[in-house]
């Protein structure tokens, strides 16, 4: 790739501060980290593109600590975000640098490394990560079984969630829970819940954003 919106972003306007990185504490982990496409039963890809599933797991006891899915093709930047996003806000253990990342032998990772360096992080790359490729094939396994309502993954189609979609944060954080999922022959779905009931549906449209900006709506109508 060669496009300059596919060279890295580092610093103000990014997500992937060195300096800030540099002041969390380093572990002993090693972490596994990639972004593949993957298919999934009921996603038209020819007309909607390949849906990407970004990683980042930790070795220890196997724990995600970042995921993203995407319908865009990944850039590096995808990448260093998804790192830092890891690293500030992950999943699980609080904040941290790892002492190591492996990472497939992908040219198009390989502009991070130098600045993973810096941030003494050791950086090994392989033909195969088979931790990550295992956690992968779960989750689309998942994706795949599930009906909204029972043991739906969670897309991140936003960055800044609260910002981007106010009224459904709000729901989540005071009433109930948003699922959001791909259902065979409905496309993108998305859904609020309170209290085990169904209250709003969006389903049918092009793509998650969309669904979310009519959940959006239909949500900020119905709040006080």
């Amino acid at each position: 790739m060669n496009d300059d919106h596919d060279r890295l972003i580092l610093g103000k306007g990014s997500s992937f501060v060195k300096s800030r990185l540099s002041r969390l504490p380093r572990t002993d982990e090693v972490w596994e980290t990639d972004i593949q496409p993957m298919s999934v039963s009921g996603w038209n890809a020819r007309r909607h593109g390949e849906l990407w599933l970004g990683m980042v797991l930790t070795r220890l006891e196997d724990f995600h600590l970042a995921l993203q899915a995407h319908e865009d093709l990944p850039t590096v930047n995808d990448l260093a975000h998804l790192l830092a996003k890891s690293m500030e806000h992950p999943w699980a253990m609080g904040a941290r640098r790892p002492a190591g990342i492996r990472l497939r032998n992908n040219p198009q990772w390989q502009e991070l490394i130098p600045h993973l360096g810096q941030l003494k992080i050791e950086v090994e790359t392989r033909g195969e990560l088979p931790l990550w490729d295992e956690a992968a094939a779960e989750y689309v396994r998942k994706l795949k079984m599930s009906l909204v309502g029972r043991d739906v993954p969670i897309l991140t189609v936003s960055q800044e969630l609260d910002e981007a979609y106010p009224a459904v944060a709000r729901w989540v954080k005071t009433l109930g829970r948003i699922e959001i999922g791909i259902q065979e022959g409905r496309g993108s779905i998305v859904r609020a819940v309170e209290d085990e009931q169904l209250i709003f549906e969006v389903a049918g449209v092009e793509n998650l954003d969309e669904a979310l900006m009519a959940l959006e709506r239909a949500i900020e109508a119905r709040l006080p």
